[in-house]
């Protein structure tokens, strides 16, 4: 006696749906991931045989292997660090500082202290020890 089912279940799996879905994400994330500004810092480099002096007045920002900053040969806690260059640099047209950073700081403070210099719209010179 052998009872067969009228109704048969296909085993076949299509792609194509699937497919579709896929390629309409993938383009709405290329065209989503383009309108997002980046948040980082603007780095500017001089060109070939470009050489550049910098003036005396521009204050020196040193951090050492052990995490101390130091103003102009002062040392200074991070949290004062701003509202010294600020009373440094006021009145002037283009204001900079120089960050001369050890080998072994921290990129941490390093960052921290660039993007300090990025709040009040200072332009950063780094220099390695």
């Amino acid at each position: 006696m052998s009872l067969r089912s009228k109704n048969k279940v296909s085993v076949n799996f299509s792609m194509s749906g699937m497919t579709d879905i896929v390629f309409l994400l993938l383009i709405f994330f290329m065209l989503t991931s383009t309108l997002i500004a980046p948040n980082a810092l603007k780095l500017m480099f001089p060109q070939k045989g470009q050489t550049v002096s910098t003036p005396s007045h521009i204050p020196v920002v040193q951090l050492n292997a052990n995490g101390q900053i130091r103003l102009d040969g002062k040392t200074v806690a991070f949290d004062n660090l701003g509202n010294l260059l600020t009373a440094k640099l006021e009145g002037q047209s283009d204001p900079a500082m120089t960050l001369v950073a050890d080998r072994n700081a921290s990129v941490k403070k390093s960052v921290e202290i660039m993007n300090t210099a990025a709040k009040h719209h200072y332009k950063v010179i780094l220099k390695e020890k």
